[in-house]
């Protein structure tokens, strides 16, 4: 088995997941007809047994996720956090208007599966079209879970050796969302973002 050599890799991937993050804001955009701001501000790759709240750097202590499975050249399970008090504004931003909290809670789910359907499938597009590669994505999957259980869920996922931790900064109307994009992903998968990224670097 050949060694891995992610020298670079989290910083070639922030790039390239960059791009995506241009295309999602363009897109939120147009969907709540508001100025989106949508950036990657730093990238980290951490082993699956080395994941803890520290480590992914969960500040709040519950949070939305959308969850999105991914096959093909990659096969990733890739999830989207956003603190619960951050996801509830992201939703009332969405439709518009100002909502009392439980008429917002009946429509989360829904809308974040569609901030998260924009936001995951715009980077992972983003990556295959930048390195030729074919993937398919699931439907999105919304849950609230406390920091605790998501780490228990990622540490729980026995087919998974790696997470790539991508911070988000998502601006809606100058207000500021903090967030995190995780990559979900076994050796096989890291091994062909490498060579893939490798041969993208020689042949452009």
């Amino acid at each position: 088995m050949k060694t891995l050599d992610i020298s670079g890799l989290p910083d070639a991937l922030g790039d390239i997941i960059s791009i995506g993050t241009s295309c999602a804001a363009q897109s939120l955009s147009q969907v709540i007809d508001q100025s989106v701001q949508l950036s990657i501000p730093n990238v980290s790759l951490v082993k699956i047994e080395d994941v803890s709240v520290e480590t992914l750097r969960l500040k709040a202590e519950v949070f939305g996720v959308v969850t999105q499975e991914f096959t093909g050249a990659l096969n990733t399970k890739v999830m989207l956090l956003f603190a619960e008090e951050a996801a509830l504004q992201i939703v009332e931003n969405m439709i518009g208007m100002e909502m009392d909290r439980d008429a917002i809670r009946e429509i989360e789910n829904e809308a974040m599966c569609e901030l998260g359907n924009i936001i995951i499938n715009a980077c992972l597009s983003s990556v295959a079209d930048t390195l030729h590669i074919s993937i398919e994505s699931s439907l999105p999957h919304y849950v609230i879970q406390s920091r605790d259980e998501i780490v228990t869920t990622i540490l729980h996922d026995k087919k998974q050796d790696f997470v790539l931790i991508s911070s988000i900064d998502l601006v809606i109307e100058q207000c500021l969302i903090e967030g995190k994009l995780l990559f979900l992903m076994n050796k096989s998968c890291l091994n062909n973002i490498i060579d893939e990224i490798h041969f993208f670097v020689r042949t452009k």
